[in-house]
């Protein structure tokens, strides 16, 4: 399989055949073929999750995180990704850490607390576990990219793109991490998902917009405001409701708090005056 203009002239990647040749020859250099892998029931994690066993990875466990106001469906697309590849999963239920670590914190950092909190416990298990290699789906526009290629001049002097897919980055951990999309642009991934025939449930959220990333209604607070339990639940209350509205029409939408900013994709306004008139009748 060919991939995008973007791929092959952004993160020097031609091909499918070229990733996995090159994910063959990572996991050669560093002797580990185990692992433990991060889902969250979206698309790129799941895909991570095929690309790895085609490649020859042995995951022993799926690790999916979920709290009071996850969506249901992460968890239904997890226990079918578990079905499918017949791996087990452990579940984590992280509300109370979570409910710790926003004190103070506010709207603008919800993801990175979420994501740290993950990684912390991924790692505790990995370590118990003796495994030295943990999955994720991160892919080639994540933040992480930079952190990969800021390691690698460290280290070679350079960007050497064949050997961004596995990484100690971050290096904390003093672990391995094996990102397998980490140089696979978006086209590509949806190719991708057609080629391991990837089907995930949608929360029809609105996700980044661009390339419909889902992840919790939490992501929805507004930047500056503080964090707490009762913001939470007005999130969870108002986005269950919004997505509802969205998934019976055909669009995606989510609603911003405290400010009740409605966003829709596709960005028009006949769907934020459906979404208003609506949660009048509800709330």
């Amino acid at each position: 399989m060919e991939f995008s203009e973007w791929t092959k002239e952004k993160r020097k990647l031609n091909s499918l055949e070229e990733l996995k040749k090159d994910i063959i020859e990572q996991l050669n250099e560093i002797n580990e073929k185990e692992a433990i892998a991060m889902v969250s029931g979206g698309k790129d994690s799941s895909l991570a999750v095929a690309l790895s066993l085609d490649v020859g990875v042995k995951i022993k466990y799926l690790v999916h995180f979920y709290h009071k106001w996850s969506w249901n469906i992460a968890k239904k697309n997890v226990e079918n990704l578990s079905k499918r590849f017949n791996i087990p999963v452990i579940y984590i239920d992280m509300t109370e850490e979570l409910l710790k670590r926003i004190r103070g914190a506010y709207g603008s950092g919800i993801c990175r607390i979420c994501k740290n909190i993950m990684k912390d416990f991924t790692a505790d298990i990995a370590k118990k576990e003796g495994i030295k290699l943990i999955i994720t789906g991160d892919t080639a526009l994540e933040r992480v990219s930079g952190a990969i290629m800021n390691y690698l001049r460290e280290k070679y002097g350079e960007v050497i793109y064949n050997k961004m897919e596995i990484t100690p980055v971050p290096k904390k951990y003093k672990l391995l991490f094996f990102r397998p999309l980490i140089r696979v642009g978006y086209s590509d991934i949806l190719k991708l998902l057609d080629y391991y025939n990837i089907k995930v449930e949608k929360a029809y959220e609105v996700g980044d917009r661009s390339f419909w990333r889902e992840g919790c209604c939490l992501q929805y607070a507004d930047e500056s405001t503080p964090l707490s339990k009762e913001l939470f639940d007005e999130l969870y209350k108002y986005n269950k409701i919004v997505t509802s509205i969205a998934k019976k029409y055909g669009f995606r939408a989510s609603i911003k708090l405290p400010s009740k900013t409605i966003l829709t994709v596709p960005d028009d306004e006949k769907y934020k005056e459906l979404i208003k008139n609506e949660l009048k009748k509800l709330c």
